[in-house]
């Protein structure tokens, strides 16, 4: 089951409390974004670019794949797990086709 907006701010609030992160101000430094943003994502009323998607992970200290489950933007139980491919720096996911 996808998450819900509920479960989505209720998960970022513990991630927040288990980095020590006392406001989105904080978070938002951290993930290099706009405390706006960060707000809209886990709210699910706006999904994050693709080029934030790691920023986020990198500032909550997760996965992306972890971040695309706690948005709702993946359902971990219907949908195959992300084939990972890290070039250099950087890493691409790409999500096997349902048959």
């Amino acid at each position: 089951m996808r998450a819900t907006p509920e479960q989505s701010v209720a998960w970022l609030r513990a991630r927040m409390d288990a980095l020590g992160l006392s406001s989105l101000d904080e978070v938002a430094e951290r993930c290099e974004s706009d405390k706006g943003n960060i707000s809209r994502i886990f709210h699910q009323q706006q999904r994050p670019r693709v080029d934030a998607l790691e920023g986020l992970a990198q500032g909550l200290e997760v996965s992306v794949y972890e971040v695309l489950v706690r948005i709702g933007a993946v359902d971990p139980d219907a949908d195959p797990l992300p084939m990972r491919k890290r070039d250099g720096r950087r890493q691409t996911f790409t999500w096997p086709r349902k048959r």
